[in-house]
């Protein structure tokens, strides 16, 4: 069938034009050739009355007689026949509309569940990596535990160290004390030492004299006698008591005895 309005064909059973949306019903109630429309399912279909054009008479027109009432009933059952295919056309629309939505929201359940699906195994992950946290955390505070009585030892130990430090601290001062003390006594000794020095080298200076003067005194007693003017003819040693030392002759002994005087009967004349 053809489509009166764009010239398209138009396939068996349709109740508008593909191309121009042409209600055909209510397109062809005027023509001889009207399409034949199915019914609705479950209604009958009310037969549609065909306008038959009247043939065209040679000569003189002759005016054909309204027809009315027929018209009009004509009319009415084409808008009510217009108005069940465009109600039925709509609900048709509304039913693929919906069935589109329903598409759509299988499709986004079908993206949720699987969105789900993704978030339970997020969820499995994280749960799997918060018992390891976890078991570290538990590792960790036994550590920090360990460290704590480490620390604790440790505070006792620095406090017994400091109580160590304290004595050795009071020990080293009474030791600086005691050493400044030994420091003045050093000194003291020092001075004490330097002037026993002095004294040691007066005494080694005497000491030297008086071995200048034993030697001499030897010497004088070895070989020199005395001989006094008593009158006695003796001579005597310097150490004889007898020797006055008040007016006396210095001989040596063999000079002495040259002269004829004899030893005393004391010293001997020797020492």
């Amino acid at each position: 069938m053809t489509c009166i309005k764009c010239g398209k064909e138009i396939p068996d059973g349709e109740l508008f034009c593909p191309s121009c949306s042409l209600n055909l019903p209510s397109a062809y109630s005027d023509t001889a050739e009207a399409p034949r429309v199915p019914a609705p399912a479950g209604r009958m279909q009310k037969p549609v009355p065909v306008k038959r054009t009247a043939p065209q008479m040679q000569g003189p027109q002759v005016q054909a007689p309204r027809r009315t009432g027929l018209s009009i009933a004509l009319a009415i059952v084409s808008i009510l026949l217009a108005a069940s295919l465009g109600f039925l056309a709509w609900q048709y629309g509304n039913i693929f509309v919906e069935r589109n939505r329903l598409r759509t929201r299988e499709n986004a359940i079908v993206a949720q569940e699987k969105q789900i699906e993704d978030l339970e195994q997020q969820i499995k992950t994280l749960t799997t990596e918060l018992t390891e946290t976890e078991q570290m955390l538990a590792a960790r505070n036994e550590t920090i535990k360990d460290l704590q009585a480490q620390l604790s030892g440790s505070q006792s130990s620095q406090t017994q160290s400091e109580f160590d430090l304290s004595n050795a601290q009071a020990q080293l001062d009474q030791l600086t004390e005691e050493n400044r003390q030994l420091l003045t006594m050093a000194e003291d000794l020092e001075a004490e030492i330097a002037a026993l020095e002095e004294s040691k080298a007066s005494l080694e200076t005497a000491l030297d004299r008086a071995k200048s003067y034993e030697e001499k005194a030897n010497f004088m007693d070895s070989y020199v006698v005395f001989v006094e003017d008593d009158g006695t003819g003796y001579y005597h040693t310097y150490s004889c008591i007898n020797f006055t030392r008040n007016k006396f002759w210095a001989y040596s002994r063999k000079l002495a005895e040259a002269n004829g005087y004899d030893p005393c009967p004391i010293c001997g004349g020797r020492p």
